[in-house]
């Protein structure tokens, strides 16, 4: 379909097509936020059947698995009936575009149809970065929030792609990851994000927190996330389990972080800082990068050394 979303103000790649082709990414699903299909309303394990050998396959799942089916019940978060709830979410490689967040009834039989007729409204005008080892405070940033023809609202990916080769007028300034400029200017210095490089560090440190209205209806919901990517014809959803009940909620328990935990050290093929019981890694020491595989999740250094390794 053609393109609905073409204010520069919501565009998250080229907003004011100076690009020396600026209909590449026309058609991809930013720019009809919530009109693209989808193999699965809760992701597909690789994106689709026939994963290589640097697809994203979860341990313990195999290529084309559709979360709907596969993935295990959790203990429900619970949403107080009529309140506002915090959500957040993380991204490594970066295809800009925007997101939003949907409920399903549990009852039902989950479905793209199910979800676009329950989404969600944003509690607040601002979105916040949150440091996953806080380090630092959280710091609230700009925020743009699309609505679509349906009336549903998506939000923009606050943090920029880099620029390519070249600058344009309407860019962001440049970053040290980004020394061409950045496609939008975002509005703060900590970091900046081209693909797979959060501040050069090594691996993304925090997270995109928002607010969101929690419906006055009490059950057990689905709650499903949809990110329309605008850089790539890409759409990435995750689903989770939400009780919205009546009266206060409990505040949650804060992750604790271990101070002492062990200093990494040794080769590109053994950079894991932290591993769950079955030996999968769950964080990966700095400088080294974390990738799903079929037989686990391992961390490498480089990409000469991580291309042998994943064909062992």
């Amino acid at each position: 379909m053609e393109p609905t979303n073409n204010d520069p103000e919501f565009r998250t790649w080229d907003p004011y097509g100076e690009d020396a082709n600026p209909d590449q990414h026309k058609y991809n699903p930013w720019r009809a936020p919530g009109k693209a299909p989808v193999n699965d309303v809760c992701g597909l394990a690789s994106g689709g059947t026939n994963a290589n050998n640097f697809a994203a396959v979860p341990a313990g799942y195999r290529s084309g698995d559709k979360g709907s089916e596969v993935l295990p019940e959790t203990e429900a978060t619970l949403w107080q009936a009529g309140a506002t709830a915090t959500v957040g979410w993380a991204l490594s490689a970066q295809h800009s575009g925007g997101y939003s967040y949907r409920l399903c009834p549990k009852d039902v039989t989950l479905s793209e149809e199910c979800f676009q007729m329950n989404t969600l409204t944003f509690a607040s005008g601002n979105s916040s970065i949150h440091w996953n080892d806080d380090s630092a405070p959280d710091k609230k940033i700009r925020t743009r929030t699309y609505t679509a023809p349906d009336g549903s609202q998506w939000r923009t990916n606050p943090v920029p792609a880099c620029l390519g080769k070249g600058s344009r007028s309407h860019g962001g300034h440049a970053t040290h990851d980004c020394p061409a400029g950045t496609e939008f200017e975002p509005g703060f210095d900590e970091f900046t994000q081209g693909f797979l490089r959060p501040s050069n560090t090594g691996k993304n440190r925090w997270s995109v927190m928002d607010e969101l209205n929690v419906p006055n209806k009490p059950g057990k919901y689905i709650l499903g996330w949809r990110w329309d990517c605008e850089e790539a014809d890409q759409v990435w959803t995750s689903c989770a389990d939400i009780e919205i009940v009546d009266g206060a909620v409990p505040t949650p328990e804060p992750p604790s972080h271990d101070p002492d935990a062990p200093a990494c050290s040794g080769t590109s093929y053994d950079g894991c800082m932290q591993s769950d019981a079955s030996g999968n890694c769950l964080e990966c020491c700095e400088g080294y990068w974390w990738m799903y595989n079929v037989n686990g999740n391992h961390c490498y250094s480089n990409k000469e050394e991580g291309m042998d390794f994943m064909h062992v």
